[in-house]
């Protein structure tokens, strides 16, 4: 197996990768081979993939942001720029990690845990002091009726009982902080996800000393109120100026 940056020249593969991998999302946000092509532009070292006798089998992709803690939870649209990683920016903070897929015939064979080595080297390379991604709870659904997301993620956390997606997080060294509802469409996993995160022990702050605002929230709603209070004929520029 040889692990990669994946090139232009393979999307059309993963794009049917991506089909066959979440054959359970109504949602396909990723079936637009333009949106590989932008992710790719902005940071072309944060895309991988995992190449099995000439033919992709997984893939991953991140970008650095700069996110704020002390704000409402982000959606997963304002963080990766609805997909086209616009929101990349090379002095952030975080070491995103937006999408992870396996072939469906490859799962349970560790290849999830290479592309995640890669994004560790990433993480060391920048010199970043975290890394975060959201996980699906594809699983939750089956045990909605008895108990809450959170109980839910908790039990699994403690091991007793058992979630294909957060499971491969936390064994590659993820923490969940936050269980989240909404964070992006996702039926299978009754729009629960959860936020994780994961720390990078070699990080110095020293050798991060350039400050970069976080991502700002886009305003969908705005008012504006204005008022002429006081009128009078202008007939010439001069007067105009005076007003």
């Amino acid at each position: 197996m040889i692990v990669r940056n994946w090139r232009e020249e393979d999307i059309p593969q993963l794009v049917e990768l991506h089909q066959l991998s979440y054959k359970d999302t109504p949602v396909r946000l990723l079936d637009d081979e333009r949106l590989y092509e932008m992710q790719l532009a902005a940071f072309p070292e944060g895309q991988f993939l995992v190449e099995y006798k000439g033919t992709p089998i997984a893939y991953a992709t991140c970008l650095i942001v700069c996110l704020d803690d002390t704000v409402h939870p982000y959606k997963f649209r304002e963080i990766t720029g609805s997909s086209t990683f616009s929101t990349h920016d090379w002095h952030g903070d975080t070491l995103y990690g937006a999408d992870i897929a396996v072939h469906p015939d490859y799962r349970g064979q560790g290849i999830a845990a290479l592309l995640y080595k890669e994004r560790k080297k990433l993480l060391v390379a920048h010199n970043l002091p975290r890394m975060m991604a959201y996980g699906r709870l594809t699983g939750y659904k089956n045990y909605a009726g008895k108990m809450d997301a959170k109980q839910y993620v908790n039990r699994v956390v403690a091991g007793k009982l058992k979630d294909s997606g957060l499971n491969a997080h936390l064994k590659n060294g993820y923490t969940v902080t936050r269980v989240l509802l909404d964070f992006m469409s996702d039926e299978a996993s009754l729009n629960y996800a959860t936020l994780l995160e994961m720390e990078n022990p070699d990080f110095d702050p020293a050798r991060r000393a350039i400050a970069v605002s976080p991502l700002n929230r886009s305003s969908r709603t705005l008012r504006v109120c204005a008022a002429q209070y006081f009128f009078r004929p202008i007939e010439r520029f001069e007067d105009f100026a005076e007003t």
